[in-house]
């Protein structure tokens, strides 16, 4: 068997690199080119600027083509045009897809052919023997902008081998459409301070708008009343008012802009306004409503009316840290319970304390007990001046029933913080008859498609890509065969080229 030297292999495989180097340039430089891409050759218009959808001639009357369709040239091998094919024999109508391609809506417009100039073709059918069209619900599936692109073809149906066409856009909102981008989306929430009222209370209604510079009005609903409108002024809208009825009401914010072609109009979802009474009352002997926690001396009597409980449900009623006994009261048909006369035991420890009644009702803003302060002594049960502290200068401990270690920290509500937290009052820390406010358990407070256009190949940056591998790798290649030719002549005039002896 006959090899080759070892100088004549490392040679070989030089070569074989070299080959290979070039083969690679040649696939990325034929891989590289940029195809040749369809673009817009300008806007072409509709005669009318709106229509519908579902209209015998959905797109209006007639379009008109900014120029004459172009021909298709025919050039020599240096570039020289030797003949112009004329391809403005019809013309096609299509909307551009989202996902690429078009879908045909108007094909062969024929009415002002041939179009070898700037030209209004009617879309009537009797003035095209031929048209076919579409049903436009069928490419206009949603809302938004869609491209449409007018192509020029010749009479056998072929298009211009560049795939330039005219383009226009329009905006679809159900059957309606604009001619345009169309306008700009908008939307609309609503919220109410306060959400709970009592009848005839003022409740402020606000809507705020997105994008805050939209322009128009504001209509605020309860189904389908009106209960006012508002300008919007910085993104808000604002409306007060103390016209609903009791119950539950469930109001939205509709907004309507001043101008249609630059805003859409949007709705809010519904919120939640609760009307009704005071949770609870606590009227003095006299009648009087008396505020939120008020001042109850020992042995006064007062009624205490609270409501949203289950009618004819008998309830307890306690004084807090308190074994004093109470009669109890029925709720009636409207779920109120009435306890007429409740009088402040002459034994009340002074400070913080509650009318605590049981069970605890339940529902919207339900009242857990009813606050109110004892006053606290204002002098020493034994009327003796040697038990004030601040007349005795030994300051013995013993002398302050304050200081006595002794006296009995739970027996005053107001020293033991933590002994039950939460059975405070859920009144209205307003006063008056705001009863289910603010200590209460609360209330139950209730497109556009994409457009394609024209434009650049899209394969740009891969030839761009390519053009810059397809360099370096001729460098490469070129850098290979001439290391290639040297080593064989190296070889030769060395005498290095030769088969060595046989192999046994």
């Amino acid at each position: 068997m006959t090899v080759l030297q070892p100088f004549r292999r490392a040679g070989a495989i030089l070569a074989a690199c070299a080959l290979l180097a070039l083969g690679l340039v040649a696939l990325v430089v034929t891989q590289s080119q940029p195809a040749r891409a369809a673009a817009s050759m300008g806007e072409f218009t509709f005669a009318s600027t709106s229509g519908k959808l579902s209209d015998p001639e959905p797109f209006g009357a007639s379009l008109a083509t900014p120029a004459a369709c172009p021909d298709y040239e025919v050039k020599d091998e240096n570039g020289n045009v030797v003949e112009s094919i004329p391809i403005n024999y019809t013309l096609s109508l299509s909307v551009a897809q989202p996902g690429g391609g078009t879908a045909v809506l108007m094909a062969s417009i024929t009415s002002a052919s041939p179009y070898d100039a700037a030209k209004t073709a009617s879309l009537a059918a009797a003035d095209n023997p031929d048209l076919g069209l579409q049903d436009p619900s069928q490419v206009f599936t949603s809302d938004g902008t869609y491209e449409l692109r007018l192509v020029c073809l010749d009479d056998f149906g072929g298009a211009h081998p560049d795939g330039n066409y005219w383009t226009q856009k329009i905006t679809v909102t159900g059957d309606n459409w604009v001619v345009g981008e169309g306008a700009k989306a908008t939307q609309s929430t609503l919220t109410a301070d306060p959400s709970v009222i009592e009848p005839g209370q003022e409740t402020t209604l606000t809507a705020t708008l997105a994008p805050a510079e939209a322009a128009g009005s504001v209509t605020f609903l309860e189904g389908a009343t009106t209960l006012g409108e508002a300008t919007v002024a910085d993104g808000k809208a604002t409306l007060k008012t103390s016209a609903l009825a009791e119950g539950q009401h469930a109001v939205t914010a509709r907004f309507t802009p001043a101008d249609t072609t630059k805003w859409g109009t949007s709705e809010s979802a519904p919120f939640q306004v609760t009307v009704q009474p005071p949770r609870y009352e606590m009227r003095d002997d006299a009648g009087q409503l008396l505020p939120y926690n008020p001042e109850l001396r020992r042995g006064q009597t007062v009624k205490v009316i609270i409501r949203g409980c289950l009618p004819g449900s008998t309830y307890a009623m306690a004084l807090f840290h308190d074994d004093t006994a109470f009669p109890d009261a029925t709720a009636g048909a409207d779920g109120t319970v009435t306890w007429p006369a409740l009088t402040v035991p002459d034994d009340a420890v002074g400070g913080q304390t509650r009318w605590d009644y049981s069970p605890d009702c339940t529902g919207v803003g339900a009242v857990g007990a009813v606050d109110f302060t004892v006053p606290e002594p204002s002098e020493s049960p034994s009327g003796d001046p040697t038990d004030n502290p601040t007349d005795d200068p030994s300051g013995d401990p013993t002398d302050n029933p304050t200081d006595n270690p002794t006296d009995n920290p739970t027996d005053n509500p107001t020293d033991n913080p933590t002994d039950e937290p939460t059975d405070g009052s859920s009144g209205d820390t307003s006063g008056g008859t705001d009863g289910g406010g603010a200590d209460s358990g609360g209330a139950s407070t209730g497109g556009t498609g994409g457009s394609a256009s024209g434009g650049s190949s899209p394969n740009g940056g891969l030839a761009s890509t390519g053009s810059e591998i397809a360099l370096f790798s001729g460098i490469g290649a070129v850098v290979l065969v001439s290391a290639g030719i040297l080593a064989v002549r190296f070889g030769r005039r060395e005498g290095l080229l030769k088969f060595g002896a046989p192999r046994p």
